[in-house]
């Protein structure tokens, strides 16, 4: 009988071994591999804040002026080299005509919704496991996407008669403003890393545009050509890490 307790005394340590060694929601950490076999780890998505200037490349002018840009988004590491993001930016752009004869002037503001792909052109290899892992403080990246821009725009010109100073304009697409039209953002950047949760980007993006009407300005300046836009931008980034619990103690 003393043998039997024993055997089933035993028995149950042995079983319950697993549970008093780690807590009953644990789950290992997920590892991934790169083609050369290096085991990584993907960290949390960061959360991003962006301002800077917009650039605004149509009819209206040949100059290079700024107005403010303001973005918020996400960016989530997939491996060493990749990472998937998405972006919602506000953007306001207004030119004056350097055809001074025409007189035109235009101002607009819209709302950016766009997903993209960031390809880092070295390997973070702070997300590398093993002896393979080590900081990396800087990064540098280029980047591509596609979105939808939701624009609205009101054209002005010059009044040649009295009370001089400027006249609105009707606009030149039927039924008005706002217009949704489609973008496509590429460029690059550098990351700063201050931390192993904060981090600062400067960007820059060029965005291609689907329309010719972001100044509505079309019929009365070059149809043939698309209207684009361009952004600079210095973005935080941070990664709100899941505290880490308490170790366990044994009292043996």
């Amino acid at each position: 009988m003393r043998s039997v307790l024993t055997a089933l005394l035993g028995g149950s340590l042995v079983a319950a071994a697993p549970a008093l060694a780690a807590p009953a929601d644990y789950h290992p950490p997920r590892h991934f591999y790169t083609p050369s076999h290096q085991p990584y780890r993907r960290p949390p998505a960061r959360l991003t804040f962006g301002a800077g200037a917009a650039y605004y490349d149509g009819d209206l002018t040949n100059r290079i002026a700024s107005r403010p840009a303001f973005s918020l988004g996400v960016v989530r590491p997939l491996s060493p080299h990749l990472s998937f993001g998405a972006d919602l930016a506000y953007v306001r752009l207004d030119a004056d005509d350097y055809n001074v004869s025409r007189g035109l002037r235009f101002t607009s503001s819209g709302g950016a919704l766009t997903t993209f792909v960031r390809y880092n052109l070295l390997a973070d290899k702070s997300m590398y496991l093993g002896p393979g892992s080590r900081p990396t403080p800087v990064q540098l990246f280029v980047q591509g996407g596609v979105g939808l821009l939701l624009n609205s725009a009101q054209t002005s010109a010059n009044n040649p008669e009295p009370p001089y100073g400027r006249v609105a304009l009707p606009p030149e697409r039927p039924g008005g403003y706002p217009l949704l039209a489609g973008v496509l953002p590429v460029g690059g950047g550098l990351t700063l890393r201050a931390s192993r949760a904060l981090a600062f980007t400067l960007e820059g993006l060029v965005y291609f545009s689907s329309t010719d009407r972001l100044d509505d300005i079309s019929q009365r300046a070059s149809p043939e050509k698309k209207d684009n836009f361009a952004t600079a931008s210095l973005k935080v980034e941070y990664t709100f890490y899941r505290e880490r619990g308490k170790p366990l103690v044994h009292f043996d």
